[in-house]
Protein backbone atom coordinates (compact mmCIF):
# COMPACT_ATOMS: atom_id res chain seq x y z
CA UNK A 1 0.00 0.00 0.00
CA UNK A 2 1.39 3.41 -0.98
CA UNK A 3 2.22 5.96 1.69
CA UNK A 4 0.65 9.42 1.70
CA UNK A 5 3.93 10.87 0.46
CA UNK A 6 4.09 8.44 -2.45
CA UNK A 7 0.55 9.40 -3.42
CA UNK A 8 1.52 13.08 -3.32
CA UNK A 9 4.56 12.33 -5.50
CA UNK A 10 2.27 10.63 -8.01
CA UNK A 11 0.20 13.82 -8.25
CA UNK A 12 2.97 16.43 -8.64
CA UNK A 13 6.04 14.38 -9.61
CA UNK A 14 9.10 13.53 -7.54
CA UNK A 15 10.77 16.90 -8.24
CA UNK A 16 7.88 18.81 -6.68
CA UNK A 17 7.45 16.88 -3.44
CA UNK A 18 9.73 16.56 -0.44
CA UNK A 19 9.73 15.12 3.04
CA UNK A 20 13.42 15.88 3.60
CA UNK A 21 14.15 17.53 6.92
CA UNK A 22 16.17 20.42 5.50
CA UNK A 23 13.42 21.29 3.01
CA UNK A 24 10.74 21.06 5.66
CA UNK A 25 12.83 23.28 7.94
CA UNK A 26 13.01 25.95 5.22
CA UNK A 27 9.21 26.07 5.23
CA UNK A 28 8.85 26.00 9.01
CA UNK A 29 8.52 29.76 9.55
CA UNK A 30 7.53 32.98 7.82
CA UNK A 31 8.51 36.61 8.34
CA UNK A 32 7.60 36.95 12.01
CA UNK A 33 10.55 35.12 13.57
CA UNK A 34 8.55 33.86 16.58
CA UNK A 35 6.45 30.95 15.36
CA UNK A 36 8.06 27.84 13.92
CA UNK A 37 6.57 24.43 13.10
CA UNK A 38 7.77 21.76 10.69
CA UNK A 39 5.38 20.44 8.04
CA UNK A 40 5.41 16.74 7.26
CA UNK A 41 5.51 17.35 3.51
CA UNK A 42 6.27 20.24 1.16
CA UNK A 43 4.41 20.00 -2.13
CA UNK A 44 4.68 22.37 -5.11
CA UNK A 45 1.80 21.88 -7.57
CA UNK A 46 1.94 23.25 -11.10
CA UNK A 47 -1.77 23.29 -11.98
CA UNK A 48 -5.22 23.81 -10.53
CA UNK A 49 -6.03 20.17 -11.21
CA UNK A 50 -3.07 19.06 -9.10
CA UNK A 51 -4.24 21.29 -6.23
CA UNK A 52 -7.67 19.69 -6.51
CA UNK A 53 -6.23 16.17 -6.35
CA UNK A 54 -4.11 17.09 -3.33
CA UNK A 55 -7.15 18.43 -1.47
CA UNK A 56 -9.14 15.29 -2.25
CA UNK A 57 -6.30 13.13 -0.94
CA UNK A 58 -5.84 15.31 2.15
CA UNK A 59 -9.52 14.94 3.03
CA UNK A 60 -9.40 11.19 2.54
CA UNK A 61 -6.31 10.86 4.75
CA UNK A 62 -7.31 13.66 7.18
CA UNK A 63 -4.04 15.53 6.61
CA UNK A 64 -3.97 19.32 7.20
CA UNK A 65 -3.04 21.61 4.29
CA UNK A 66 -1.62 25.12 4.58
CA UNK A 67 -1.24 27.15 1.36
CA UNK A 68 1.92 29.25 1.07
CA UNK A 69 3.14 31.87 -1.36
CA UNK A 70 6.22 33.98 -0.77
CA UNK A 71 6.26 33.30 2.96
CA UNK A 72 6.51 37.05 3.53
CA UNK A 73 3.60 37.30 5.96
CA UNK A 74 4.27 38.66 9.43
CA UNK A 75 1.69 36.63 11.36
CA UNK A 76 2.66 32.97 10.83
CA UNK A 77 -0.25 32.36 8.46
CA UNK A 78 1.75 30.06 6.17
CA UNK A 79 3.19 27.88 8.94
CA UNK A 80 2.03 24.27 9.40
CA UNK A 81 1.07 24.63 13.07
CA UNK A 82 -0.57 21.20 13.06
CA UNK A 83 1.88 19.48 10.70
CA UNK A 84 0.65 18.08 7.41
CA UNK A 85 1.20 19.60 3.97
CA UNK A 86 2.66 22.97 3.07
CA UNK A 87 1.30 23.71 -0.39
CA UNK A 88 3.90 25.92 -2.09
CA UNK A 89 2.00 27.76 -4.82
CA UNK A 90 4.98 29.63 -6.28
CA UNK A 91 5.22 27.06 -9.06
CA UNK A 92 1.95 28.48 -10.42
CA UNK A 93 3.26 31.87 -11.52
CA UNK A 94 2.18 32.40 -15.12
CA UNK A 95 0.54 35.45 -16.67
CA UNK A 96 -2.29 33.90 -18.67
CA UNK A 97 -3.70 36.94 -20.46
CA UNK A 98 -3.18 40.71 -20.58
CA UNK A 99 -6.33 42.15 -22.10
CA UNK A 100 -5.62 45.70 -23.33
CA UNK A 101 -9.12 46.31 -24.65
CA UNK A 102 -11.03 45.44 -21.47
CA UNK A 103 -8.27 46.36 -19.01
CA UNK A 104 -7.73 43.16 -17.06
CA UNK A 105 -5.02 40.59 -16.48
CA UNK A 106 -5.47 36.90 -15.69
CA UNK A 107 -2.69 35.40 -13.59
CA UNK A 108 -1.86 32.32 -11.60
CA UNK A 109 -1.84 33.30 -7.94
CA UNK A 110 1.77 32.24 -7.29
CA UNK A 111 3.22 35.17 -9.26
CA UNK A 112 4.74 38.00 -7.22
CA UNK A 113 3.36 41.52 -7.39
CA UNK A 114 6.75 42.71 -8.63
CA UNK A 115 6.90 40.16 -11.46
CA UNK A 116 3.35 41.00 -12.52
CA UNK A 117 3.76 44.77 -12.52
CA UNK A 118 7.17 44.63 -14.20
CA UNK A 119 5.48 42.93 -17.14
CA UNK A 120 2.44 45.22 -17.08
CA UNK A 121 4.69 48.32 -17.17
CA UNK A 122 5.94 47.14 -20.57
CA UNK A 123 2.36 47.39 -21.82
CA UNK A 124 1.69 50.78 -20.22
CA UNK A 125 -0.44 49.36 -17.40
CA UNK A 126 -0.22 48.61 -13.69
CA UNK A 127 -2.45 46.97 -11.10
CA UNK A 128 -3.05 50.33 -9.38
CA UNK A 129 -2.63 48.99 -5.86
CA UNK A 130 0.74 47.27 -6.07
CA UNK A 131 0.21 44.72 -3.31
CA UNK A 132 1.85 44.65 0.13
CA UNK A 133 5.15 46.27 1.03
CA UNK A 134 6.77 42.85 0.56
CA UNK A 135 5.69 42.81 -3.09
CA UNK A 136 9.09 41.67 -4.35
CA UNK A 137 8.50 38.32 -2.66
CA UNK A 138 4.78 38.32 -1.79
CA UNK A 139 2.50 36.64 -4.33
CA UNK A 140 -0.88 37.69 -5.68
CA UNK A 141 -2.75 34.96 -3.79
CA UNK A 142 -1.24 36.02 -0.49
CA UNK A 143 -2.04 39.68 -1.10
CA UNK A 144 -5.66 38.84 -1.86
CA UNK A 145 -5.85 36.67 1.25
CA UNK A 146 -4.75 39.60 3.43
CA UNK A 147 -6.60 42.59 1.91
CA UNK A 148 -3.09 43.90 1.23
CA UNK A 149 -2.33 47.60 0.91
CA UNK A 150 0.82 49.61 1.53
CA UNK A 151 3.05 48.51 -1.33
CA UNK A 152 2.13 51.51 -3.47
CA UNK A 153 -1.03 53.17 -4.73
CA UNK A 154 -3.03 52.96 -1.52
CA UNK A 155 -4.31 56.55 -1.56
CA UNK A 156 -5.75 56.23 -5.06
CA UNK A 157 -6.66 52.55 -5.30
CA UNK A 158 -7.02 51.22 -1.74
CA UNK A 159 -6.71 47.48 -1.07
CA UNK A 160 -5.78 45.05 -3.83
CA UNK A 161 -9.09 43.26 -3.23
CA UNK A 162 -11.03 46.19 -4.67
CA UNK A 163 -9.63 45.35 -8.10
CA UNK A 164 -10.58 41.69 -8.37
CA UNK A 165 -12.85 40.82 -11.29
CA UNK A 166 -13.01 37.11 -10.55
CA UNK A 167 -11.22 34.13 -9.05
CA UNK A 168 -10.57 30.48 -9.73
CA UNK A 169 -10.71 28.67 -6.39
CA UNK A 170 -10.13 25.10 -5.26
CA UNK A 171 -12.52 24.48 -2.40
CA UNK A 172 -11.33 22.54 0.68
CA UNK A 173 -12.75 19.22 -0.57
CA UNK A 174 -11.26 19.62 -4.04
CA UNK A 175 -14.08 21.15 -6.10
CA UNK A 176 -13.01 23.87 -8.55
CA UNK A 177 -15.15 26.98 -9.03
CA UNK A 178 -14.92 30.34 -10.80
CA UNK A 179 -16.40 33.51 -9.36
CA UNK A 180 -17.55 36.65 -11.15
CA UNK A 181 -18.76 36.54 -14.74
CA UNK A 182 -16.86 33.31 -15.43
CA UNK A 183 -19.23 31.37 -13.18
CA UNK A 184 -21.50 31.18 -16.26
CA UNK A 185 -20.69 28.47 -18.78
CA UNK A 186 -21.85 30.89 -21.49
CA UNK A 187 -19.24 33.57 -20.69
CA UNK A 188 -15.93 33.03 -22.49
CA UNK A 189 -13.97 36.05 -21.24
CA UNK A 190 -14.27 37.74 -17.82
CA UNK A 191 -15.79 41.21 -17.72
CA UNK A 192 -17.37 41.81 -14.30
CA UNK A 193 -17.22 40.71 -10.68
CA UNK A 194 -20.82 41.61 -9.88
CA UNK A 195 -23.87 39.77 -11.17
CA UNK A 196 -25.28 36.23 -11.34
CA UNK A 197 -26.24 36.59 -7.67
CA UNK A 198 -24.08 37.24 -4.59
CA UNK A 199 -20.47 38.46 -4.76
CA UNK A 200 -18.75 35.19 -3.95
CA UNK A 201 -15.34 36.57 -4.92
CA UNK A 202 -15.51 38.50 -1.66
CA UNK A 203 -15.83 35.28 0.34
CA UNK A 204 -12.26 34.36 -0.59
CA UNK A 205 -10.74 37.86 -0.26
CA UNK A 206 -9.15 38.56 3.10
CA UNK A 207 -10.05 35.01 4.15
CA UNK A 208 -6.46 34.17 5.13
CA UNK A 209 -6.73 30.89 3.25
CA UNK A 210 -9.53 29.32 5.29
CA UNK A 211 -12.31 29.00 2.70
CA UNK A 212 -10.40 27.90 -0.40
CA UNK A 213 -7.15 28.01 -2.35
CA UNK A 214 -6.99 30.77 -4.96
CA UNK A 215 -5.25 29.40 -8.04
CA UNK A 216 -6.07 32.13 -10.59
CA UNK A 217 -7.16 35.75 -10.31
CA UNK A 218 -8.58 38.19 -12.82
CA UNK A 219 -7.51 41.71 -11.84
CA UNK A 220 -8.49 45.08 -13.23
CA UNK A 221 -5.50 46.95 -14.64
CA UNK A 222 -5.11 50.65 -15.32
CA UNK A 223 -3.18 52.77 -17.85
CA UNK A 224 -0.21 54.28 -16.02
CA UNK A 225 -0.59 58.09 -16.15
CA UNK A 226 2.22 59.81 -18.10
CA UNK A 227 2.88 62.56 -15.54
CA UNK A 228 3.70 62.44 -11.85
CA UNK A 229 5.27 64.51 -9.10
CA UNK A 230 6.85 63.36 -5.85
CA UNK A 231 7.44 65.65 -2.87
CA UNK A 232 8.61 65.20 0.71
CA UNK A 233 8.22 67.67 3.57
CA UNK A 234 9.49 67.99 7.11
CA UNK A 235 6.92 69.09 9.66
CA UNK A 236 7.74 71.74 12.25
CA UNK A 237 6.09 69.83 15.05
CA UNK A 238 5.96 66.12 15.84
CA UNK A 239 2.37 66.61 17.01
CA UNK A 240 0.32 64.16 14.94
CA UNK A 241 -2.50 66.67 14.55
CA UNK A 242 -0.64 68.24 11.62
CA UNK A 243 -0.35 64.96 9.74
CA UNK A 244 -4.02 64.29 10.44
CA UNK A 245 -5.04 67.75 9.18
CA UNK A 246 -3.01 67.42 5.99
CA UNK A 247 -4.43 63.99 5.16
CA UNK A 248 -7.97 65.09 5.96
CA UNK A 249 -7.78 68.22 3.82
CA UNK A 250 -6.17 66.39 0.90
CA UNK A 251 -9.10 63.97 0.87
CA UNK A 252 -11.76 66.60 1.61
CA UNK A 253 -10.63 68.62 -1.41
CA UNK A 254 -10.90 65.65 -3.78
CA UNK A 255 -7.43 64.12 -3.60
CA UNK A 256 -5.74 66.10 -6.40
CA UNK A 257 -4.59 62.94 -8.15
CA UNK A 258 -2.99 61.50 -5.00
CA UNK A 259 -1.44 58.13 -5.72
CA UNK A 260 0.26 57.78 -2.34
CA UNK A 261 0.37 59.81 0.84
CA UNK A 262 2.48 58.80 3.85
CA UNK A 263 3.15 60.29 7.26
CA UNK A 264 6.30 59.14 9.08
CA UNK A 265 6.25 59.76 12.87
CA UNK A 266 9.57 60.82 14.39
CA UNK A 267 9.93 57.36 15.98
CA UNK A 268 9.88 55.80 12.52
CA UNK A 269 12.17 58.39 10.92
CA UNK A 270 14.85 57.57 13.49
CA UNK A 271 14.26 53.84 13.05
CA UNK A 272 14.55 54.18 9.28
CA UNK A 273 17.86 56.01 9.67
CA UNK A 274 19.26 52.96 11.45
CA UNK A 275 18.88 51.12 8.12
CA UNK A 276 20.50 53.98 6.17
CA UNK A 277 17.93 54.47 3.39
CA UNK A 278 18.87 56.64 0.37
CA UNK A 279 17.60 59.68 2.31
CA UNK A 280 19.81 58.93 5.32
CA UNK A 281 22.16 61.96 5.28
CA UNK A 282 19.58 64.77 5.08
CA UNK A 283 17.12 62.98 7.38
CA UNK A 284 19.78 62.39 10.03
CA UNK A 285 20.54 66.11 10.11
CA UNK A 286 16.89 67.21 10.08
CA UNK A 287 15.50 64.86 12.76
CA UNK A 288 11.88 65.78 12.07
CA UNK A 289 8.56 64.10 11.39
CA UNK A 290 8.03 63.67 7.63
CA UNK A 291 5.12 63.60 5.21
CA UNK A 292 5.23 62.87 1.50
CA UNK A 293 2.97 62.47 -1.50
CA UNK A 294 2.96 61.28 -5.08
CA UNK A 295 0.38 62.65 -7.48
CA UNK A 296 -0.37 61.37 -10.98
CA UNK A 297 -1.90 63.27 -13.90
CA UNK A 298 -2.84 62.97 -17.57
CA UNK A 299 -1.37 66.36 -18.57
CA UNK A 300 1.26 68.85 -17.41
CA UNK A 301 -1.43 71.41 -16.63
CA UNK A 302 -3.31 68.94 -14.44
CA UNK A 303 -0.08 67.98 -12.68
CA UNK A 304 0.83 71.60 -11.95
CA UNK A 305 -2.62 72.25 -10.50
CA UNK A 306 -2.40 69.11 -8.33
CA UNK A 307 1.03 70.04 -6.98
CA UNK A 308 0.04 73.62 -6.20
CA UNK A 309 -3.04 72.53 -4.27
CA UNK A 310 -1.31 69.72 -2.36
CA UNK A 311 1.67 71.92 -1.46
CA UNK A 312 -0.50 74.73 -0.14
CA UNK A 313 -2.21 72.37 2.28
CA UNK A 314 1.12 71.07 3.64
CA UNK A 315 2.70 74.52 3.95
CA UNK A 316 -0.38 75.84 5.76
CA UNK A 317 0.17 73.06 8.32
CA UNK A 318 3.81 73.91 9.09
CA UNK A 319 5.44 71.79 6.40
CA UNK A 320 8.71 72.70 4.67
CA UNK A 321 9.59 71.07 1.36
CA UNK A 322 12.86 69.19 1.06
CA UNK A 323 14.81 69.24 -2.19
CA UNK A 324 13.62 67.56 -5.40
CA UNK A 325 16.18 64.73 -5.47
CA UNK A 326 16.48 61.58 -3.38
CA UNK A 327 19.82 62.77 -1.99
CA UNK A 328 18.03 65.92 -0.78
CA UNK A 329 15.77 63.75 1.36
CA UNK A 330 12.93 63.35 -1.15
CA UNK A 331 11.75 59.93 -0.03
CA UNK A 332 8.66 60.23 -2.25
CA UNK A 333 10.84 60.07 -5.36
CA UNK A 334 12.62 56.96 -4.09
CA UNK A 335 9.24 55.48 -3.19
CA UNK A 336 7.65 55.98 -6.63
CA UNK A 337 10.51 55.96 -9.14
CA UNK A 338 13.00 53.57 -7.54
CA UNK A 339 10.73 50.76 -6.27
CA UNK A 340 11.04 52.19 -2.77
CA UNK A 341 7.40 51.29 -2.20
CA UNK A 342 8.60 47.71 -1.88
CA UNK A 343 12.26 47.92 -0.93
CA UNK A 344 11.93 50.22 2.07
CA UNK A 345 9.84 47.58 3.87
CA UNK A 346 12.67 45.12 3.35
CA UNK A 347 14.93 47.68 5.06
CA UNK A 348 12.53 48.13 7.96
CA UNK A 349 12.28 44.42 8.64
CA UNK A 350 16.02 44.05 8.20
CA UNK A 351 16.69 45.83 11.47
CA UNK A 352 20.07 45.42 13.19
CA UNK A 353 21.03 41.72 13.48
CA UNK A 354 18.94 39.70 15.90
CA UNK A 355 16.15 42.25 16.21
CA UNK A 356 12.73 42.43 14.63
CA UNK A 357 9.54 44.42 14.71
CA UNK A 358 6.49 42.47 15.88
CA UNK A 359 3.64 44.40 14.37
CA UNK A 360 -0.11 44.83 14.35
CA UNK A 361 -1.21 45.95 10.87
CA UNK A 362 -4.48 47.83 11.10
CA UNK A 363 -6.75 50.39 9.47
CA UNK A 364 -8.59 53.25 11.10
CA UNK A 365 -10.19 56.51 9.93
CA UNK A 366 -7.84 59.45 9.32
CA UNK A 367 -9.65 61.28 12.11
CA UNK A 368 -8.64 58.64 14.68
CA UNK A 369 -5.09 57.68 13.86
CA UNK A 370 -3.38 59.85 16.53
CA UNK A 371 -5.42 58.29 19.33
CA UNK A 372 -4.82 54.75 18.02
CA UNK A 373 -1.08 55.42 17.86
CA UNK A 374 -1.22 56.78 21.43
CA UNK A 375 -2.14 53.23 22.47
CA UNK A 376 1.48 52.28 21.81
CA UNK A 377 2.67 54.80 24.41
CA UNK A 378 0.30 53.13 26.86
CA UNK A 379 1.65 49.73 25.80
CA UNK A 380 5.26 50.81 26.35
CA UNK A 381 4.43 52.27 29.77
CA UNK A 382 2.49 49.16 30.78
CA UNK A 383 5.38 46.86 29.86
CA UNK A 384 8.37 48.94 30.96
CA UNK A 385 9.47 46.18 33.33
CA UNK A 386 9.49 43.59 30.51
CA UNK A 387 11.31 46.00 28.18
CA UNK A 388 13.96 46.53 30.85
CA UNK A 389 14.37 42.77 31.24
CA UNK A 390 14.92 42.36 27.48
CA UNK A 391 17.52 45.13 27.53
CA UNK A 392 19.32 43.62 30.52
CA UNK A 393 19.47 40.20 28.83
CA UNK A 394 20.51 41.42 25.38
CA UNK A 395 21.94 44.91 25.71
CA UNK A 396 19.44 46.15 23.12
CA UNK A 397 16.53 48.34 24.26
CA UNK A 398 13.10 47.54 22.76
CA UNK A 399 11.00 50.36 21.35
CA UNK A 400 7.28 50.73 20.69
CA UNK A 401 5.43 53.04 18.33
CA UNK A 402 4.03 53.41 14.85
CA UNK A 403 5.91 53.10 11.62
CA UNK A 404 4.43 54.48 8.44
CA UNK A 405 0.91 55.90 8.33
CA UNK A 406 -0.36 55.57 4.77
CA UNK A 407 -3.55 56.64 3.06
CA UNK A 408 -5.34 53.39 2.22
CA UNK A 409 -8.52 54.30 0.36
CA UNK A 410 -11.75 56.07 1.28
CA UNK A 411 -11.00 58.19 4.38
CA UNK A 412 -8.79 55.60 6.06
CA UNK A 413 -5.14 55.05 6.85
CA UNK A 414 -3.01 51.96 7.28
CA UNK A 415 -1.04 51.86 10.52
CA UNK A 416 2.13 49.80 10.82
CA UNK A 417 2.05 49.60 14.63
CA UNK A 418 4.61 47.51 16.46
CA UNK A 419 7.48 47.09 18.87
CA UNK A 420 11.08 46.16 18.21
CA UNK A 421 12.62 43.36 20.20
CA UNK A 422 15.35 40.76 20.13
CA UNK A 423 14.46 37.42 18.59
CA UNK A 424 16.01 34.71 20.76
CA UNK A 425 14.76 31.32 22.01
CA UNK A 426 14.93 32.38 25.65
CA UNK A 427 12.74 35.42 24.91
CA UNK A 428 10.12 33.64 22.80
CA UNK A 429 7.45 33.34 25.49
CA UNK A 430 7.95 36.93 26.64
CA UNK A 431 7.87 38.28 23.07
CA UNK A 432 4.71 36.30 22.38
CA UNK A 433 3.05 37.63 25.54
CA UNK A 434 3.93 41.22 24.59
CA UNK A 435 2.84 40.75 20.98
CA UNK A 436 -0.56 39.37 21.96
CA UNK A 437 -1.15 42.17 24.45
CA UNK A 438 -0.20 44.76 21.85
CA UNK A 439 -2.76 43.29 19.46
CA UNK A 440 -5.38 43.18 22.21
CA UNK A 441 -4.88 46.87 22.97
CA UNK A 442 -5.04 47.90 19.30
CA UNK A 443 -8.17 45.78 18.70
CA UNK A 444 -9.90 47.30 21.73
CA UNK A 445 -8.92 50.80 20.55
CA UNK A 446 -11.30 50.23 17.63
CA UNK A 447 -8.76 49.73 14.86
CA UNK A 448 -9.40 47.13 12.15
CA UNK A 449 -6.79 44.40 11.72
CA UNK A 450 -6.52 43.40 8.08
CA UNK A 451 -3.42 41.20 7.88
CA UNK A 452 -4.22 38.36 10.25
CA UNK A 453 -2.51 35.03 9.63
CA UNK A 454 -2.40 32.67 12.59
CA UNK A 455 -1.78 34.90 15.58
CA UNK A 456 -4.00 37.91 14.76
CA UNK A 457 -6.97 35.80 13.59
CA UNK A 458 -6.90 33.96 16.91
CA UNK A 459 -6.34 37.13 18.93
CA UNK A 460 -9.45 38.72 17.43
CA UNK A 461 -11.45 35.84 18.90
CA UNK A 462 -9.65 35.92 22.27
CA UNK A 463 -10.16 39.68 22.52
CA UNK A 464 -13.89 39.28 21.93
CA UNK A 465 -13.94 41.37 18.77
CA UNK A 466 -16.73 39.38 17.09
CA UNK A 467 -20.30 39.05 18.26
CA UNK A 468 -21.42 35.46 18.81
CA UNK A 469 -23.76 35.72 15.83
CA UNK A 470 -21.01 36.91 13.48
CA UNK A 471 -18.48 34.35 14.67
CA UNK A 472 -20.98 31.51 14.30
CA UNK A 473 -21.80 32.77 10.80
CA UNK A 474 -18.10 32.63 9.84
CA UNK A 475 -17.68 29.23 11.46
CA UNK A 476 -20.80 27.86 9.77
CA UNK A 477 -19.45 28.73 6.33
CA UNK A 478 -16.12 27.12 7.22
CA UNK A 479 -17.78 23.95 8.49
CA UNK A 480 -19.94 23.65 5.37
CA UNK A 481 -17.02 24.11 2.96
CA UNK A 482 -14.43 22.22 5.02
CA UNK A 483 -16.18 19.65 7.24
CA UNK A 484 -12.90 17.92 8.09
CA UNK A 485 -11.19 21.24 8.97
CA UNK A 486 -8.35 20.34 6.61
CA UNK A 487 -7.50 23.77 5.17
CA UNK A 488 -5.51 26.18 7.37
CA UNK A 489 -6.79 24.60 10.61
CA UNK A 490 -6.62 26.68 13.77
CA UNK A 491 -7.07 30.11 12.23
CA UNK A 492 -9.86 32.05 13.94
CA UNK A 493 -9.84 29.16 16.47
CA UNK A 494 -12.35 27.20 14.39
CA UNK A 495 -12.86 23.74 15.87
CA UNK A 496 -15.75 21.32 16.09
CA UNK A 497 -16.35 17.71 17.03
CA UNK A 498 -14.89 15.30 14.52
CA UNK A 499 -12.56 17.82 12.91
Amino acid sequence: MKSIFEKLENIVGVDNASDSEYIRYCYSKTGDGVYQSMPDYVIRPKSTEEVSEIMQLANKEKVPVVPRGGGAGLFAGAVAHKGGIILDLTGMNKIIDINHENHYVTVECGITWAELNTELYKHGFYTGALGPGSGMSAVVGGGLSHNSVGGGGGAKYGSVCRHVMGLEVVLPQGDIINTGSLCSRFVEKPFSRYGFGPDYSGLFLGDNGIYGIKTRAVLNIYPKPPYHACKTFKLKSSNMKYGKRIFQEWIDKGGYGLYDGFYFPYFFVMGMNAMKPPTYEPWFKIKKTMIFYTTEALSEAELEANVEALDQIVIKNKGTELGPEIEDGNFAKFHYEDNGHWSFYHNVFGLPPGTQSLSTEAHCPISRFPEVIDVMDQFASKHQEEFTKIQELTGIPPGAGCGSVGLSGETNVELAIGFTTVIAPELRDLNLKLWKDQMDMVIKAGAMNYMLGWIASRQLVKSGAFTDQYYNFMKGIKKELDPNNILSPGKFMFEWEGS
